[in-house]
């Protein structure tokens, strides 16, 4: 079984041939983004495939099972610094590792890498990546008579299954924002923090998330008692906001990559209200009946 991102991919292409010239049986198929690699080769191995290989431009992944079972005997990774020539090299060296952990070794060989190019050495088989923690700054807009504000935030995503995981994510405002109340100014500030679910396909080197869960949205007032008065009063209200969010990644390495994310949601089930700090509650206005964010950041995953 041959596994490629998109159908016209050049190095599965040239895989495809070299492994049909060795007398073996090749079927092609098309990566599905949703689900996890080792679940599709897991599948291939069940459909009576003896091994699975994966082509992604500059890099091969193949797996090969014991003989007459779907249990993995071996897996093994390939890369190189992308180029025609290197292409070339990566499948005679993929075809060769496979045709000595099948047991054909004794049937013909590839034709040999050209001697001008010195093939690179096989990458190791790297553990999992599952957990990825990002930090990110942005803009929050909400309704009400709080205006937009500078945030600061930090974001946990933890794969649970394929694709599907979870994710803890909070911002802080960057200062406050003044509002008039009955007594005077008041200074006021919102923080929000929570999580839910998360669907991050694997895709490189560019990738998308989509996440949706409940915050609590908590709003600080800190003003006077009184018009003129000395003693000061804070009050905090907490409400609760369902958000949705959709976000991109733009991988720099295996560990690292930069993301753009945009949160939106709505305080409609619980709405703060700011500035009932007086002996007479005031309320100055609400906050985050609709709110949306714009974030840019990094993230390692780990």
């Amino acid at each position: 079984m041959l596994l490629a991102l998109v159908d016209d991919d050049p190095l599965a292409a040239r895989l495809a041939a070299e492994l049909e010239a060795l007398g073996l049986d090749v079927t092609r198929s098309k990566i599905d983004p949703s689900v996890a690699i080792e679940d599709l080769v897991q599948q291939s191995l069940r459909g009576g495939a003896r091994g699975v290989v994966v082509a992604d431009g500059r890099r091969t992944e193949f797996w090969v099972a014991e003989e007459g079972s779907d249990r993995i005997a071996m897996r093994q990774e390939l890369e190189i610094e992308y180029s025609p020539a290197m292409e070339s090299v990566l499948s005679l060296r993929t075809v060769e590792f496979l045709r000595v952990s099948l047991g054909l070794a004794g049937q013909a060989a590839a034709p040999p890498a050209p001697p001008v190019v010195t093939p690179p050495p096989a990458s190791p088989v790297e553990p999992e990546r599952r957990v990825a923690f990002g930090v990110v700054t942005g803009v929050v807009a909400a309704t009400g008579r709080l205006g937009p504000y500078a945030t600061v935030g930090a974001g946990l995503r933890v794969r649970v299954v394929g694709p599907v995981g979870i994710e803890i994510r909070g911002l802080a405002p960057i200062g406050s924002q003044q509002l008039d109340g009955r007594a005077g100014p008041i200074d006021t500030s919102v923080w929000l923090a929570g999580g839910g679910l998360v669907i991050a396909p694997r895709l490189a080197p560019i990738g998308f998330e989509l996440g949706a869960g409940a915050m609590a949205a908590a709003v600080r007032g800190a003003g006077t008692d009184q018009p003129g008065g000395a003693m000061g009063l804070t009050d905090y209200a907490v409400g609760l906001a369902l958000y949705g969010r959709v976000a991109g990644r733009l991988q720099l390495s295996r560990a690292w990559a930069l993301r753009l994310d945009v949160l939106g949601g709505s305080t409609a089930a619980r709405t703060p209200n700011v500035g009932a700090i007086q002996d007479s509650p005031e309320k100055v206005t609400s906050w985050g009946v609709g709110f949306v964010a714009a974030l840019g950041g990094i993230e390692a995953a780990f």
